[in-house]
């Protein structure tokens, strides 16, 4: 069983004459504190590729709008922990409640943010897994998609879907480390999907093979597409700049 089973995902975007000074508090001071914490096993900061391809899909996706939900994506963080019960004690008003005043100056910056806490489901390695890391730590380039189903009741196809089409389809796919899907503990989103790749040749090899059929309604990927209200931007495609590649 995977060591690593709690995600905790933050979207957000940041000002940019203030990026500079957030970033060194955040890789240098935040990250490495957050992980002496009971239960956190890894920690990956990314920033959005704006190199990759967008989605010919986006045109017939639906997005949540939700009031005071937060649309940033530019940066992504992301802690793994054994358990996502592991992110709720203390609980996170209480966490923030207990940062110093720089940590709470630095985390105001934050713009457009929205958080959601995940549970793995299932998971497959791909034919990169060996170049996973450091340690657990996710790979270089992911794909973070975060959503719910329009209708509860397609839950159940869309874990069928996912077990018997799509994590199966990455398990020799070309530039692929894994992918894990999601659920989450409550709130805006309720299912998560993460994939890793090695490179933004790798992701794009993905986006080509299979993501690219999303607009044929015959195909499954393309029915997924239809069925599901979207987070805000995604799915997010983004380059790890924490730890260093």
């Amino acid at each position: 069983m995977a060591e690593d089973r709690g995600i905790w995902g933050t979207w957000y975007d940041l000002p940019e004459e203030e990026e500079a000074e957030y970033l060194s508090w955040l890789h240098g001071e935040h990250i490495p504190a957050t992980l002496e914490r009971p239960g956190f096993l890894w920690a990956a900061h990314y920033r959005l590729e704006k190199g990759a391809s967008l989605s010919a899909a986006r045109s017939v996706k639906t997005f949540i709008d939700e009031p005071g939900l937060g649309k940033g994506g530019e940066f992504i963080l992301v802690f793994g922990a054994k358990s996502a019960h592991d992110f709720l004690d203390p609980s996170p008003d209480d966490l923030l409640q207990s940062y110093d005043s720089r940590s709470r100056e630095m985390i105001d910056l934050r713009q457009g943010e929205r958080t959601a806490y995940f549970t793995e489901v299932g998971r497959v390695d791909g034919p990169e897994i060996a170049k996973r890391g450091p340690g657990l730590t996710p790979a270089p380039n992911v794909q973070f998609g975060a959503y719910r189903a329009k209708d509860p009741a397609y839950d159940n196809d869309f874990a069928l879907w996912y077990c018997n089409d799509r994590l199966a389809a990455l398990r020799d796919m070309k530039g692929c480390v894994g992918a894990r899907k999601l659920i989450s503990l409550g709130g805006w989103a309720r299912h998560g999907i993460l994939y890793e790749f090695t490179s933004l040749e790798g992701h794009e090899h993905f986006f080509e093979t299979l993501e690219s059929q999303a607009m044929d309604t015959s195909t499954s990927i393309g029915e997924v597409v239809r069925a599901v209200d979207h987070g805000p931007g995604s799915p997010s495609k983004a380059r790890r700049i924490w730890p260093e590649v």
